[in-house]
């Protein structure tokens, strides 16, 4: 279990820097497609490349925010069940994550094309769907992570 924990969260870990880099090039590049613009020279594509960081970057994200246990959550209602029921539904919504992601990774693997190219610019797709492969398979591990913890616990608390 301790490697299995050590491969989900350095996975993560490693993925959340591909998102920060991504939001870094994101941010500077929509900073000087404004500048470029301003002075009547814009940028040809800048729209299709944010597009692009975008879907890498919400995927690639996702993982460290289920290890940072960032989701949003309403427990109006929930947080005044018993703690069993509590864990259940967690394990119940945890497993529905790992099937929703293990959905979105095989769906972009299965249009998995190396010869797709961008409408404007005419750039490859394939490294960006892996990148999005990559990121729902982190974070279906660390869903799948979360649901072994939760097994295990003898008194059920929610993750902090």
């Amino acid at each position: 279990m301790a490697l299995f924990d050590k491969i989900a969260k350095g996975f993560t870990i490693g993925i959340s820097y591909i998102a920060y880099a991504v939001l870094v090039l994101m941010m500077i590049f929509t900073g000087a497609a404004a500048v470029a613009r301003a002075f009547h020279r814009p940028i040809i594509g800048d729209v299709e490349i944010v597009q692009i960081g975008m879907a890498i970057l919400v995927a690639c994200s996702m993982a460290y925010t289920e290890y940072r246990n960032g989701h949003v959550e309403v427990g109006i209602l929930v947080d005044r069940f018993p703690s069993k029921l509590q864990k259940i539904l967690d394990i119940f919504s945890l497993c529905l994550t790992v099937i929703f992601c293990v959905i979105v990774a095989y769906a972009f693997y299965a249009k998995f094309d190396m010869q797709h190219t961008s409408v404007l610019l005419g750039y490859k797709f394939y490294p960006f769907k892996a990148l999005l492969i990559i990121g729902f398979i982190a974070w279906a591990l660390m869903a799948i992570q979360k649901i072994i913890v939760l097994l295990r616990m003898k008194e059920y608390k929610k993750f902090e």
